[in-house]
């Protein structure tokens, strides 16, 4: 099958949305596909915000008037226009992330700035309804709606009934190479030598990630066991604002903006337990990092954690912690091993796609 995974983000595994393309097109490839992943590139500087989407459609569209037909475009739902409908023998509106939960954030969020940035919050609430309604056209436009997790596919079969005979799900994983250097962090743990815990939160700033109740926990955490440690990663310059001046200056709180794949190890291998406070989530790779890693994770019921549950049962714990944590240093590797790799995902896409490929042309 010649296949195309479209990401909108760059095609680097810094971006969630990029890892998941890009591992799959890989695990896809040795099962006899020709496999395309394409990203739009950066918008123009010139161009306002409010465009970008409109820009990316477009460009999607360019790109495909140039290549010969494809037997299965995959492409979140958002860019599924009718032009992209009709370029493939089937389409997959393969989710990313729950894009309306997300959007309802986003617009509480800009509900909140009506009375101080009326203009701008007005923009950004109509932008919203605009991609809303474009991600629901983009469903009704795809063949099958495949959500990233059972967690989205159980709440799309409650809120969309009249989609269900299209639904179906997939799971995440940590590429091969990735695993390896996982695991090798987990089988290295040494024991504590302290009561202290060194807690660790990856992830960009935004309302859906739970950040109001993690700077709460981590008030109350630091006020009850000052001794604790807790890194925020990955926030850019969003948390400075909402983690209190106190806890920066004393150390109790250190924030990361930025970091590379390769300091992500070393993160992982410098604290003693993970945090992840979602309200609203599509996966969580950082679930997957951290689990593997031998971890523990104190996590909200979000995302890939009713999925992750059944494989990391005595890692994978309930947020907030409460009281002292107790940190197995040198985690059991059994547990986690059974999880699926993306060869496994792989071979359960490749199946659905040559089945709905031979329904299409009948």
């Amino acid at each position: 099958m010649r296949v195309l995974i479209i990401a909108l983000c760059p095609l680097k595994p810094e971006y969630g949305a990029a890892q998941l393309a890009l591992n799959l097109a890989e695990a896809l490839r040795p099962l006899g596909n020709e496999v395309t992943t394409w990203a739009p590139g950066m918008p123009p500087a010139t161009l306002r915000w409010w465009h970008h989407m409109s820009w990316k459609r477009q460009e999607l569209e360019r790109f495909l008037e140039e290549q010969p037909a494809f037997d299965i475009i995959d492409a979140p739902p958002v860019a599924i226009t009718r032009r992209v409908a009709r370029s493939a023998a089937v389409v997959f509106a393969r989710s990313v992330q729950p894009d309306l939960r997300y959007l309802k954030w986003d617009f509480f969020d800009a509900a909140s700035r009506l009375t101080r940035r009326p203009l701008s919050a007005c923009g950004a609430a109509l932008y919203c309804l605009y991609l809303t309604i474009a991600v629901i056209i983009g469903w009704h436009r795809a063949a099958v709606i495949l959500c990233l997790g059972s967690h989205e596919e159980a709440w799309m079969r409650r809120r969309f009934p009249w989609l269900r005979d299209r639904l179906g799900c997939y799971f995440a994983a940590a590429s091969p190479s990735e695993m390896i250097r996982l695991q090798q962090i987990g089988a290295g743990r040494t024991p504590p030598h302290d009561l202290s815990t060194r807690f660790l939160w990856i992830g960009r700033w935004a309302a859906h990630k739970g950040t109001g109740r993690l700077v709460r926990f981590i008030c109350e955490r630091a006020r009850t066991h000052p001794a604790d440690r807790f890194t925020i990663a990955g926030c850019g310059r969003g948390a400075e604002g909402d983690v209190p001046t106190a806890l920066l200056a004393t150390g109790q709180v250190r924030l990361i903006p930025t970091f590379t794949r390769e300091e992500l190890y070393q993160l992982l291998d410098d604290h003693d337990a993970g945090l992840f406070t979602s309200n609203a989530e599509g996966w969580g790779l950082t679930l997957n990092e951290m689990l593997e890693s031998g971890m523990p994770v104190f996590a909200t019921k979000e995302g890939g954690v009713a999925d992750l549950e059944r494989v990391f049962p005595h890692r994978l714990r309930r947020f907030p912690p409460r009281g002292d944590v107790v940190i197995v240093r040198r985690p059991s590797l059994v547990e986690g091993q059974k999880w699926c790799s993306w060869a496994d995902i792989a071979q359960r896409y490749d199946a659905l796609a040559r089945c709905r490929v031979r329904e299409a042309r009948r």
